[in-house]
Order: C-alpha cells, then sequence, then structure tokens
C-alpha cells in the first residue's frame, strides 16, 4: 500500500490545529457561557480540529503501511477515530444543545459524554505514545521525532482546551507525515 496519498492530509495536521486553536481562543474571548458552544468561532475551530483529527489518523494509517507492525499504530487510528467522534459531536451536537438545553451542558447530567472523552483520549494518547517508540525503534523516523510523537500522545491526556491538547501531536504527525511518505530510506539516522 502506497501511503502517498494520505501525505496532503497528514502534512495539514499541525496548521489545521494551530488556526483550530487560534479561533477557539477567540470563541472564548467573544461569547460567555453555553454560548461559547454556539459561537461561529468555536464552530469552525471544531471543523478545522476534526479535519487535523482525520490528518492524524490518517498518518496512523501511513505508520501501518510502514509495514512495521499493526498493535500500536492501530490503537493510534483507533483513538484518532474515537476522538473525531467527539470532534462531530462538538460540530453538530453541542452548538445545537447550546442553543436548546444551554442548562443541560452545564448541569452534569451528561457525565457519560465526558467518560468517552477521556476514554477516547486515552486510546488515543497510548497508541501514538506507543506508534512513536515503535517508529523510532525501528529507525522509520529519527528518534527525535518518535520522542516527540510520544510525548505529543502523553500531552492528549492533559487538561487542556481540545486544540492545545493535540498541538504537540499535531507537530509531530505532520513532521512523520512527511518521513512516512518519503521514498524508502535504509536506515534514519538520528
Amino acid at each position: 500500500m502506497n501511503p502517498s496519498f494520505l501525505r496532503p492530509l497528514g502534512l495539514a495536521v499541525a496548521p489545521l490545529t494551530v488556526v483550530s486553536l487560534g479561533l477557539a481562543v477567540v470563541a472564548g474571548t467573544t461569547a460567555s457561557g453555553a454560548a461559547v458552544e454556539a459561537s461561529p468561532f468555536a464552530i469552525a475551530s471544531s471543523a478545522l480540529l476534526l479535519l487535523a483529527l482525520l490528518g492524524i489518523a490518517a498518518t496512523g494509517l501511513a505508520a501501518v503501511a510502514a509495514g512495521r507492525t499493526l498493535v500500536a499504530p492501530g490503537l493510534a487510528v483507533l483513538g484518532a477515530v474515537l476522538v473525531a467522534g467527539g470532534g462531530w459531536a462538538s460540530l453538530f451536537v453541542l452548538p445545537d444543545l447550546a442553543d436548546r438545553a444551554p442548562r443541560l451542558l452545564s448541569s452534569g447530567q451528561l457525565s457519560g459524554v465526558t467518560v468517552g472523552y477521556v476514554a477516547s483520549y486515552a486510546i488515543l494518547a497510548i497508541g501514538w505514545l506507543a506508534t512513536g517508540i515503535v517508529l523510532a525503534r525501528a529507525r522509520v523516523v529519527p528518534v527525535w521525532l518518535g520522542v516527540l510523537l510520544a510525548v505529543g500522545g502523553a500531552a492528549t491526556m492533559v487538561p487542556a482546551p481540545e486544540p492545545l491538547r493535540l498541538l504537540i501531536l499535531s507537530v509531530g504527525v505532520s513532521l512523520a507525515a512527511h518521513r512516512l511518505a518519503a521514498p524508502a530510506r535504509t536506515a534514519v539516522t538520528a
């Protein structure tokens, strides 16, 4: 399988995440309370972050295509898809809830949703932490990039706004997408 068709989406992950972060900051400073979720800036931020998550998953598929292992990148892809499901909810469900049932968002009655988000991010974190290690050990990427992917994976568990929590991983994924789509090399030097 040639992962070159995944390259453009993987390369766009970091820029998409940075713009999403900027839009989230604008949404947070221009709207208040539950209205933040329905803000056009928050909706745009969620849309860009959803695209970034698809790029994260695409790069995980490229790591599988590199032929080194299936388990670690498979977990990374699964985690990205699960988190993208949360991104879909942020894009389509939360704005509608903010308009029609603003008290529901702050009531604490959606605790199952929180558990799902945490579980999704845990799978993403474990997947990218392991993928970074596997790719570096197999010399598919330089050691520093493997470490960046592993640290980025772990950083997704930090309580922060979603684009900020994905920023380190996004930079690592964009760099890895470039490396994984490049023609095969004999060995990578650190």
